[in-house]
């Protein structure tokens, strides 16, 4: 059960009274702003925003980014609220819920938002961690039950399979702020196959890789996550030397001779050659 209470006495609250937190999982898109502005304007504002109390008669913004982004364009300052307080990590499990029931999200802030809900949800329940067992089967047990009916929701929400979910938290813890703001500002978007790709990756690979695709070096994160293997440089005269040898294995004892005959001058200079630079020899 959450440990995060609703207030039911605080149901508005002016604007300025709201402080927006810098480390929000997801920025305002100015596309979506100018949608919900047009919609206040016609409907008024349908969605309460979430805020957690603080003390000393704070508030601090949980859910609804973009909503404060449109009331403040169309300068209204008395806001409808849901207020909750209680922990840091039951309160944040609030704002990550509320993104990912979003259709719009997508796979790289899915990956992210689905890593903190993890992260969050095992802050608030520490009983689930158990041990050093893999997230897969922490994921399947009984005291988990929470977490595996979430799972089971984006599942269908998503269409993706359990096990791609869990790639998905798996490249979602891998990505921290600096490359999720690279990846969101990279001229293509980040795919679930280059999620997946990313989760499996080298780790020593990762960052490289993320400045390739996001200056647009490489057209999918994937391309720059495949290691890169150098072949080896040859020899030109080691490559003649096996041309020759394949020649001369391959001819009849007939050819042989007429090759060393028209080649005898040729043969007797390199002979000598070889023998002088035995003689040099230490």
């Amino acid at each position: 059960m959450s440990r995060a209470k609703l207030i039911p006495t605080v149901t508005a609250l002016s604007r300025s009274s709201i402080v927006i937190p810098t480390d929000r999982l997801r920025e305002v898109d100015p596309v979506a702003i100018g949608s919900i502005v047009r919609s206040i304007e016609e409907h008024g504002l349908l969605t309460p925003i979430i805020v957690r109390r603080l003390p000393k008669g704070r508030f601090e913004l949980i859910d609804g980014a973009h909503r404060m982004a449109a009331l403040k364009l169309l300068k209204l300052d008395d806001i409808p609220v849901r207020c909750y307080e209680g922990p840091a990590a039951a309160i944040r499990l609030i704002e990550i819920d509320a993104n990912l029931a979003r259709a719009d999200l997508n796979d790289l802030d899915r990956a992210i938002h689905l890593a903190a809900r993890r992260r969050e949800y095992l802050a608030e329940h520490p009983e689930t961690a158990q041990g050093k067992m893999g997230m897969a089967v922490r994921w399947d047990t009984s005291a988990d039950s929470a977490l595996v009916s979430f799972v089971t929701q984006t599942e269908r929400q998503t269409g993706l399979s359990r096990r791609k979910i869990f790639k998905l938290i798996e490249a979602g813890e891998a990505i921290n702020k600096t490359m999720a703001a690279r990846l969101h500002a990279a001229p293509a978007r980040t795919t679930l196959n280059d999620l997946l790709a990313f989760a499996k990756a080298d780790p020593d690979l990762r960052e490289d890789a993320v400045e390739a695709f996001a200056n647009g070096e490489v057209k999918k994160l994937a391309q720059a996550l495949k290691p890169v293997r150098h072949r080896p440089v040859k020899d030109p005269v080691e490559q003649q030397l096996m041309a020759l040898r394949d020649a001369w294995a391959r001819s009849s004892k007939a050819a042989r001779r007429r090759f060393v005959a028209m080649q005898a001058d040729d043969l007797a200079a390199l002979l000598d050659a070889i023998d002088d630079e035995g003689a040099d020899a230490p």
